[in-house]
């Protein structure tokens, strides 16, 4: 072989070489990301229809847009007892929970809604109101709640951290989905109320002192334990966007007065995004670009009707991925999609 064959051919090696180590780091530098907890992360009611759950549910909007590798493994009507065993176990299926929980880079969780919202809401707002006014005698049925809810969530980060120390672990407070019409308050419990002197018009207010009280379990391990998680603050969020606009704030509850609606995702999905950004886990401007384009892909696949140059503009203009949110929403407002 020639000398100028030989050196051509370790070019060509050492090309080959750089292009797979290349290959190699990308793959490496690919993030991964689990979702854990209850029906609210595994997106299976609320994002509507089911068949674009990858479209609308939260944890696809994260991961999608930030080019990671994302894993659902959240269960519907997980309370914090349910999740606690069910991250305890050993692999036992194809979806390789405990697996996924060790190899993350960020672990992401709902969860402690169920221990409240599985009970009946409004007996739980009736005996607030009496425990206020002195009407009941001994313990309240919301502090065995806590109190369980307390020792499962402390077990609960306890084995997060054990399987995987270095992941960056986000916890999702409870948000607030009690509005005056809401049917967690029955007729029975509308009566009661009523005779101590509370009107629909409170029981937004009474939710939310309700709510708080849950995710205190939440706030209090935090305090106690500085820097074990980031919270992810569903509560404060979907409360201030409905004290600015109460109409939008209704649109971000689906219509079983549970679950967050599409919109409600969407929101929920921008609120990790401004966490992942501030943490620098994500390029904020490839984000962006990538939601640009997966909003406006739904438009033009979904809603045939809409003003595409109205949304492209808007798009173009948002600098964050909450106001392209806001500009989806807004723009297909009252128009039937097609799927």
């Amino acid at each position: 072989m020639s000398k100028k064959a030989v050196a051509a051919l370790l070019c060509l090696i050492i090309v080959a070489g750089a292009v797979f180590l290349f290959a190699g780091c990308e793959e490496e530098e690919q993030k991964s990301i689990v979702f854990l907890g209850d029906s609210i992360a595994e997106a299976v009611l609320g994002p509507s229809p089911l068949s674009a759950r990858e479209d609308y549910g939260y944890y696809a909007i994260v991961g999608r847009r930030n080019g990671y590798l994302y894993y659902n493994r959240a269960v519907s009507g997980h309370k914090t007892s349910h999740m606690l065993e069910y991250i305890s176990r050993e692999d036992d299926s194809a979806y390789m929970t405990v697996s996924r929980i060790k190899e993350a880079d960020i672990i992401h969780v709902s969860i402690l809604g169920n221990d409240m919202l599985q009970t009946n809401v409004g007996e739980l707002l009736l005996e607030m109101v009496k425990e206020e006014q002195g009407l009941i005698d001994g313990a309240p049925v919301r502090e065995k709640i806590l109190a369980s809810s307390r020792e499962n969530f402390a077990a609960i980060v306890a084995k997060l951290k054990e399987y995987n120390p270095d992941a960056v672990l986000m916890f999702q407070t409870v948000y607030n989905p009690v509005y005056p019409e809401s049917t967690l308050v029955n007729a029975s419990t509308r009566e009661a109320l009523a005779l101590l002197g509370y009107t629909a018009d409170d029981y937004r207010t009474l939710g939310g002192r309700l709510i708080e009280k849950l995710n205190g379990v939440i706030r209090d391990y935090l305090a106690e334990n500085p820097d074990s998680f980031h919270i992810i603050d569903a509560y404060e969020a979907f409360g201030a966007i409905s004290d600015a606009d109460e109409e939008r704030g209704r649109r971000l509850i689906y219509p079983d007065w549970i679950h967050p609606s599409n919109e409600g995702h969407a929101v929920m999905a921008d609120l990790i995004q401004d966490k992942l950004e501030e943490l620098l886990l994500t390029d904020k401007k490839t984000a962006l670009d990538h939601y640009r384009q997966m909003r406006m892909s739904q438009i033009k696949r979904e809603f045939p009707d809409a003003d595409f140059l109205k949304a492209k503009g808007e798009f173009n203009s948002a600098t964050s991925c909450s106001q392209i949110t806001e500009a989806y929403f807004a723009i297909t407002a009252g128009l039937t999609p097609t799927y």
